[in-house]
């Protein structure tokens, strides 16, 4: 099992890594070379720049990090139980780095290497070579806490089963989308990522296009990012491609050759947003950009491209048809940028992955392509492909060939193997869990409702007052055994604006109306048969809150946001009180009246989200699901996880632990001991006093806290609750309030 990292090399890669594997739970160790005044300087800059750039997705992780320098700690290595290189692209270097590692590395430890210029058999020194078959390549791409994909490499003495068990662990514990590759220089993706955007600079001046044209032309028209092509240079740094097309041509032998407009360019030291610009710069006003032909800066022009506004409303297949009959010289160049650029992966596909959705993934992970090459030709038809690839130079690769003679590379659950005429199942291959995981997301994203294990219907709830009907269709599911819900909810989740316009309006039936669907979805949880899981995987803050109050179970990727904006403005959401006091109040020793409350974590035994009672009253923003379970959001049988994708998955295996949790629910609330009571309310009290609410505010909040030891039914809790704010929404400076606190939440989207 991996408890601890040693991470060599604090530079951007490796600060990133050191903040996502402490944010994982992980020690981390973090050396870098011996500074002359402070020895372990230079990672701890390291840090601070890992720090800054926000790698740590739980901030206060950062305590598990451990700095030093190579020099003095690299015997802090020999307890790490994974070591990882990820100093400058420098073999020699590296060699004698993972000579000093082999000689003080446990026999057990796993060893890698971040880089993906060199092939694993160049790294190790002949006296290394018995720590071949756990030496793995380990190729994250950068930023991590964005960029999921790493791919990972073994040498052919590798124990298969420690690199599988490896491999999973950086996709469940790291939330990496892991694919195993080839040990070739480049890897896939930046084989063949970088191998197309050098295509798409090149024809720029072949053909004559100005550079906003070109960025036109390669981003989402065809299923690429928004930054494009020079955008995308000038935001990582034209040094960067630079030398990974250097390295890229030095190693493979292939043409990564950049025009020489390009490398003037270098030469001058524009290399992009870190030098104050590169292809396109900002001088006062004027926005400029480079003109191939020249040389020199202009004004920044919008393209005009004829048919480019109606191709970007169609669906992509269709906007990839339509990008190829663009009015020259337009659509010659998507036809020589695409023909080029499929002949390489046509061609070099069996020398580095073992099978074609690996490329595929590997260009939609890695460099954010809608679709990747096979499934781009597939769409396009493989005719017109063949026309293309013919075009772009050369007979036929043989790889289309028997692809067009099967009529495509993938059916419909199957795909061309890379070696011979035979299909391979799509379910055999090592991407098939993490594209069933994206398929289920999919489905549930379309149909609002899919199954997600036996017995385990997931909803995906858009708007609170839909949920009782859909909690109705889900319970109609024979055999349903637990029920998961996903909320992606609106701005704070409540109708508040709504609720406003009925208030301003005089519309109080309407209101009341309102309030009572909102009432409708606590109740139906209330009366809830089978365990309730609630996954959040962003922000999560108003009534997706509530709602994680509410379940058995909570899934949250760590850098959810949790909280309640309205209590800054003293007001408590519909539901909340009710739901603390419904679910989160199982432990006998709560009534104890010797029981002690803190602010921020637990009390012995202590239910979490009652010790935590101030949290609550003033939660404004939790800036992630540690601190949220910290302050007792969440409890400690609730799932924090990095691994996004899949959350659905671990949610649809929860529920046969959750068996007891329906007959431990209460059915009203409790009565506590005074003691407690009281305490709790002077508490709620003195904070309602300091945030200076008007009276009839604060009358709303001794209303709501009356329940506390009342012992009454969660449906009459949920009643008085519902009261309460209708009463609330006919007082002017309450709707004011609330109307700021709206505001400020349509300007933290923004």
């Amino acid at each position: 099992m991996i408890r601890r990292i040693g991470i060599v090399g604090a530079g951007s890669m490796g600060g990133a890594i050191a903040g996502l594997a402490a944010s994982a739970g992980l020690e981390v160790v973090l050396l870098d070379v011996r500074g002359e005044d402070d020895p372990s300087a230079p990672a701890r800059r390291g840090l601070e720049r890992a720090i800054a750039s926000r790698a740590f997705l739980d901030p206060e992780a950062v305590r598990r990090v451990t700095v030093g320098n190579i020099d003095d700690h690299l015997a802090l290595l020999a307890e790490c139980d994974w070591i990882l290189e990820a100093i400058v692209e420098d073999r020699e270097l590296k060699r004698d780095l993972f000579r000093a590692l082999v000689s003080i590395a446990r026999e057990d430890a796993i060893i890698t290497t971040n880089t993906s210029t060199f092939t694993l058999g160049s790294l190790l020194p002949r006296d290394a070579m018995a720590v071949r078959n756990r030496f793995f390549a380990t190729h994250f791409f950068n930023p991590p806490r964005a960029l999921l994909l790493v791919e990972v490499a073994c040498l052919p003495e590798a124990d298969q089963r420690r690199f599988d068990r490896f491999v999973r662990f950086l996709e469940r514990r790291l939330g990496r989308r892991a694919l195993v590759v080839r040990d070739t220089p480049g890897f896939v993706a930046n084989r063949f990522g970088i191998y197309a955007l050098v295509l798409a600079i090149r024809y720029t001046g072949d053909l004559g296009l100005a550079l906003e044209e070109v960025d036109a032309l390669t981003g989402p028209l065809l299923g690429r990012p928004r930054s494009a092509t020079f955008r995308t240079v000038d935001l990582t740094g034209l040094d960067i491609l630079v030398l990974g097309t250097g390295s890229l041509r030095a190693s493979t032998g292939d043409d990564y050759t950049l025009p020489s407009w390009v490398e003037r360019l270098y030469a001058a030291g524009h290399l992009g947003d870190k030098t104050g610009g590169g292809f396109f710069r900002r001088e006062g006003e004027r926005n400029l950009a480079l003109d191939a032909s020249s040389g020199d800066y202009r004004p920044y022009r919008d393209p005009a491209i004829p048919g480019l506004a109606e191709l970007l409303g169609q669906p992509f297949p269709q906007r990839l048809r339509g990008a190829i009959e663009l009015p020259d010289p337009y659509g010659a160049y998507v036809r020589a940028l695409l023909g080029g650029t499929y002949r390489y992966v046509l061609e070099r596909t069996p020398e580095v992955a073992p099978d074609l959705p690996t490329v595929d993934r590997a260009l939609e992970w890695g460099f954010g392509w809608a679709a990747g090459p096979y499934r781009q030709m597939d769409a396009l038809g493989l005719d017109l492909v063949r026309e293309l690839v013919t075009i772009a130079g050369g007979d036929e690769p043989e790889l289309l060939s028997r692809a067009r003679r099967r009529e495509g590379f993938y059916s419909t659950d199957g795909v061309l193997d890379i070696a011979s005429d035979a299909v391979v199942p799509l379910s055999s291959l090592p991407t098939a869990r993490r594209t069933n995981q994206a398929n289920a997301w999919s489905a549930l994203d379309r149909h609002g409702m899919r199954e997600v294990a036996d017995g385990v219907v997931a909803l995906l709830v858009r708007e609170i007052g839909e949920f009782p009907a859909m909690v109705e269709a889900a319970t109609r599911e024979a055999g349903l055994q637990a029920l998961v819900v996903v909320p992606r909810l609106d701005s704070l989740g409540y109708p508040y604006e709504q609720l406003l316009r009925y208030a301003e309006s005089g519309e109080w039936q309407a209101l009341d109306e309102l309030l009572a669907r909102v009432q409708g979805a606590f109740t139906a949880i209330a009366g809830l048969g089978v365990p309730l899981v609630v996954v959040l995987d962003g922000a999560a803050r108003g009534a997706a809150t509530t709602l994680a109050l509410w379940a058995d179970r909570t899934v949250a990727y760590v850098t959810t946001t949790f909280g309640f904006p309205e209590v800054a403005a003293g007001l408590l959401p519909f539901g909340t009180i009710t739901g603390v006091l419904a679910r989160r109040t199982g432990d006998a020793v709560l009534f104890d009246e010797n029981a002690t409350l803190e602010p921020e974590g637990t009390s012995g035994t202590v239910e979490p989200a009652i010790a935590s009672w101030p949290a609550l009253a003033k939660s404004a923003s939790i800036d992630s699901a540690p601190r949220a379970r910290r302050l007792g959001f969440l409890s400690p049988g609730d799932v924090i996880t990095l691994d996004r994708d899949g959350m659905l998955e671990i949610a649809g295996t929860m529920p046969s632990t959750l068996a007891g949790s329906i007959l431990a629910r209460n059915s009203s609330l409790p009565k506590l001991a005074p003691m407690m009571r009281d305490r709790l309310t002077a508490e709620t009290a003195e904070l309602a006093e300091r945030a200076g609410l008007p009276s009839h505010l604060a009358e709303m909040w001794d209303q709501l806290m009356a329940q506390l030891g009342s012992g009454a039914a969660i449906a009459d809790a949920l009643a008085r609750e519902r009261k309460a704010w209708a009463r609330l929404l006919r007082a002017s400076e309450a709707r004011e309030r609330l109307r700021t606190v709206l505001q400020q939440a349509s300007a933290g989207r923004r």
